[in-house]
């Protein structure tokens, strides 16, 4: 099994935190793009633990057409388009065949 590398993607407009590199196809819907070249000037790392805590992205479950599960990270003002992922392309050639968010969420 090959590990998807990490690297910086630019959530929402001012926040930088290390992903994995999937977000190609799937960015504009998820609100998350990769970083190429300088960040924005007003832009501050961030960690993915406190960007969840705070509730500034949030975890959604896609389901592939291999029937792999794996999960996938939005901006919280782009949640109401998580039926848009479907049938978009994860990585290497996977489309997505169900995306959701689980129905109980714990508040930390």
């Amino acid at each position: 099994m090959t590990t998807i590398p990490r690297v910086p993607h630019l959530v929402g407009t001012n926040k930088i935190v290390r992903l994995e590199d999937v977000y190609s196809e799937i960015g504009d819907v998820c609100g998350i793009s990769k970083l190429d070249g300088p960040p924005p000037a007003d832009a501050e790392t961030a960690s993915l633990r406190q960007l969840i805590t705070n509730g500034t992205i949030r975890r959604a479950t896609v389901t592939l057409t291999n029937k792999k599960i794996r999960s996938v990270y939005m901006v919280a003002a782009n949640c109401p388009k998580v039926g848009a992922l479907e049938t978009l392309a994860y990585q290497s050639g996977l489309l997505i065949k169900t995306a959701h968010f689980a129905q109980r969420i714990t508040l930390g």
